[in-house]
Order: structure tokens, then sequence, then C-alpha cells
């Protein structure tokens, strides 16, 4: 019987390490960030004209994803910019609240801001 117990403890033991690294893992999508400069998206969104046409790395958490993951939204601090992965032909899975990592470039398209999203890491 005690080593049913002992065997048990070790089991929950290593369920329970697994589950806390598996819960700060890293997923990626699309390329590698190649920059590790934040840029704020409130920044970006209140000043539009600094930012279109460059690439840019942006951190935030996830509010909205289509039903496909070829867009979503991303907020920070009150403000949300929306990223969409379509022209860059991938997508991400449903991870609304989760935090995300998006590196590409700003545009406006149709009177919208956009990032069109190169690479995305999720946490």
């Amino acid at each position: 019987m005690m080593n049913i117990n002992r065997i048990f403890i070790l089991v929950a033991a290593f369920a329970v390490v697994t589950v806390m690294i598996g819960c700060g893992s890293l997923e990626t999508y699309g390329g590698k960030i190649s920059s590790r400069n934040m840029t704020a998206i409130k920044d970006i969104v209140m000043h539009p004209q600094d930012y279109t046409d460059k690439t840019v790395t942006v951190r935030g958490t996830i509010r909205l994803v289509c039903e496909t993951g070829c867009w979503f939204n991303l907020e920070d601090k009150g403000a949300t910019i929306y990223t969409d992965l379509g022209p860059s032909g991938f997508a991400i899975p449903q991870k609304v609240g989760r935090n995300a990592t998006v590196e590409g470039k700003i545009s406006i398209e149709s009177g919208k801001l956009t990032l069109t999203g190169k690479a995305v890491e999720i946490r």
C-alpha cells in the first residue's frame, strides 16, 4: 500500500509540473519576430502617419479572432489595432484573452488602420 501512495504522489507531482511548464509555453505562427523593440499600440493609433509602411513589433491581448483565425484585434492599454494575417498566408487558433507579440507592417486600407502580421507569438 505504501508503494502505491508513493507512485500516486510522484505521478501527481509530475502532472502539476507539466501543467505549470505548459502554461508558460510559447506558440509561434508565421515567421520569426526579428525585433524586440516594442512600439505601443496607442502610439500607432494616435499617430498612424508616423508608422505607415513601417515594420513594427507590438504586444497586447487578443480581444477578438475571426472564425478562421486570419485576423484578430490586439489591445493594449485601451488602444486596439486590427491585425490581418491573410496576406501573409497563415492563421492563428482561437486565443481570445491570451497575450501576443506581433511583428508586421502598418498600413491604412480603405480608411482602416491595419497591422499586416508577418509573425505572431502567443503566450
